[in-house]
């Protein structure tokens, strides 16, 4: 009965969240990388916000200022990475894509269960051109394969021609927003 309810109500939301969150399992499996296309990233970060909240450690490389970031949905705040020209801790630089890879490597290799969340990838655009991206993002979805991390990378498919889109998805496991 409760597993047609969930069912029942999913579709009349038409939200996998929903469903998720009231059978207690994650549709996200460790080991992958996924990509959630959208103007506004509130979906992929409560994805983000679920898996981190079901014991994963969490790791969000953001735009946003970190005081500026949504905390409250935690119950233990991720580690947070500012992509800023601003020096200071876990900011990083965003031409500096060897030095992001460093922090994402060693962050992945020191937790036994990771979830990443990527919401400043149009930055990162803006400051690097779209092969170094690429290779970024093949790097990263390597680290997440090897030690079953999981990786949300939400973007703004406005931003992107088709080729570049289509790259991007080629790698990736799409998520609907």
């Amino acid at each position: 009965m409760r597993t047609n309810l969930i069912t029942v109500l999913t579709k009349v939301f038409k939200d996998d969240l929903f469903e998720e969150l009231f059978s207690g399992e994650s549709k996200f499996r460790p080991g992958h990388s996924y990509l959630i296309k959208g103007k506004k990233t509130e979906k992929a970060f409560q994805h983000f916000a679920d898996l981190v909240n079901r014991g994963f450690e969490g790791l969000q490389i953001t735009r946003q200022h970190p005081d500026h970031v949504e905390k409250t949905k935690f119950e233990k705040s991720p580690k947070i990475i500012w992509l800023s020209t601003t020096l200071g801790k876990d900011y990083v630089d965003p031409h500096n894509l060897g030095s992001l890879t460093t922090m994402i490597h060693e962050f992945v290799e020191s937790n036994e269960k990771t979830v990443i969340f990527v919401d400043g990838l149009e930055f990162l655009m803006i400051n690097n051109d779209f092969s170094r991206i690429i290779k970024f993002i093949e790097y990263v979805n390597e680290t997440v394969m090897q030690n079953n991390a999981v990786l949300f990378l939400a973007i703004d498919e406005r931003v992107f021609d088709e080729r570049e889109l289509a790259i991007l998805e080629r790698n990736l496991e799409i998520v609907a927003s």
